[in-house]
Formats: structure tokens, C-alpha cells, sequence
């Protein structure tokens, strides 16, 4: 395992223009750690350029003792790192059994791991067995959801960057997912980095939190320090 940092990181989608203005985050690790913002301050343009889709202009990504500042996506499982997006990223006209196969397909010539890696997935959430021979798109908008996870847990990773886990779902099943996500941090001992507008929720699961503000940091602490000094007032600096 290994921990994430970004420092000074200005990135935005045209050259003139940055989106995030020298931001910093650290993803520790062994804990969750939620970004929370209004729309349009940053929080999933920090997880593109986090995964290379994005060139930051200045700034440096270090992920343990290596620089992805400059690094492509498709190397990102060899660090261990998985990306889960916030739209869902299954084929709704395949089956369940067929999405899971193609989620190996990084390393696909590796045999034993990604017949291990479809076992297990399939042991470890018993509804997608139920389901693997039915189209993915026949379940429901949470069920989907989690399939999500499961699929970015195939590669083993050891830091997952989740962009608004919970989107569109109703509430008992948000809750599911932050349970879920709860539980792979304290039970598997994994990283996730997570930007989230549910500020409630995502903060409640968290162990550190940011807030950001036109790109760069508002505020920074961790759950406690929240739950102590700053919870009344997160929703007058987002709404």
C-alpha cells in the first residue's frame, strides 16, 4: 500500500484556463477520504487528472515513491489503483457473467489471476451469481452500482477513486453503498478516494475530509475535527 499526495495541482481543460488553482490533497493510507464542493469546483476534474485523462498544467500526483503526473491511464492497474466513474460503466445488453469477464480484460493474458479474480467475485457478492446469466441491464440502478464496485475490486487494487459513489439512488440504497465502502476500508484494509455531493452521507463515512472552493482548498480535517467545529456550517459554504 502506498498513499496518494497531490500538490499544487493547476489543471483545467483549456490551456488558459484552470479549473483547479493549486489544490493539494492526500489520500492516507487505510482510510477514506471524501472531497466535498458545490458543482463546478473541481472535485471530478481532480480525479481525471488523477487517472491521466486530464494533463495537469503545473502540480505533481505521487502515489507512494512513484510520479503519475504525466502517467496513462491503462498503467494505473499495475499501481494498483481502480476507477470507478460516476456513470455507470457495465454493458447493459450483456449478462452479468459476460461483464465480469470483460472486467479482467487488463489482464487477460495473466489466466490463473483472472479466473480467480471471476471466482471470487462471484463469491463475494452472491447477487451477481443470481444474476450472471441475465442482461446487467435488467437490475436495478443500485444493484448496477455495486456491480460497478465489484468490477473495479477484480485487479485487487489497493486505492479505488470513486467519483459521487451514490448518484441517482434512493436512499436505502446509497446507504448500502456506503456501508459497502465502509466496510472494504475497514475490513480489507483498502484506500478510497471519493468526491461526493451527498455532503451528509460522504462525510459520515469518512475519516478525512476536503472541502474545496473554486478549485483549491477551503478546508481540511478529519471526521472528528468536523463533527466538532464544522458541521453546522458546511451546507451555508456549499448552498
Amino acid at each position: 500500500m502506498a498513499q496518494l499526495e497531490v500538490a499544487n495541482l493547476h489543471a483545467g481543460y483549456s490551456r488558459d484556463i484552470d479549473i483547479l488553482r493549486g489544490l493539494d490533497v492526500t489520500a492516507r493510507e487505510g482510510m477514506l477520504t471524501t472531497i466535498i464542493g458545490a458543482n463546478g469546483v473541481g472535485k471530478s476534474t481532480l480525479l481525471k487528472a488523477i487517472i491521466g485523462q486530464l494533463r495537469p498544467h503545473t502540480g505533481e500526483i505521487r502515489y507512494g515513491e512513484t510520479d503519475m503526473t504525466m502517467m496513462n491511464t491503462r498503467d494505473l492497474i499495475n499501481l494498483g489503483i481502480a476507477y470507478v466513474p460516476q456513470k455507470h460503466a457495465i454493458f447493459p445488453d450483456m449478462t452479468v457473467q459476460e461483464n465480469v469477464e470483460m472486467a479482467t480484460w487488463a489482464f487477460r493474458h495473466q489466466k490463473a489471476r483472472a479466473r480467480e479474480a471471476i471466482e471470487r467475485t462471484f463469491q463475494r457478492a452472491t447477487y451477481l451469481h443470481e444474476f450472471r446469466n441475465r442482461r446487467a441491464g435488467q437490475m436495478s440502478g443500485g444493484q448496477q452500482r455495486l456491480m460497478q464496485l465489484e468490477l473495479a475490486l477484480m485487479s485487487d487494487p489497493d486505492l479505488l477513486l470513486i467519483d459521487e459513489p451514490t448518484v441517482g439512488l434512493d436512499p436505502k440504497r446509497a446507504t448500502q453503498i456506503y456501508e459497502h465502502l465502509r466496510g472494504l476500508v475497514v475490513d480489507e484494509n483498502r484506500t478510497i478516494l471519493m468526491v461526493d455531493q451527498n455532503v451528509i452521507a460522504g462525510t459520515n463515512v469518512a475519516d478525512y475530509i476536503y472541502v474545496l472552493e473554486l478549485g483549491a482548498n477551503k478546508l481540511e480535517g478529519s471526521k472528528q475535527k468536523f463533527d466538532d467545529e464544522y458541521r453546522d456550517a458546511i451546507s451555508d459554504w456549499l448552498f
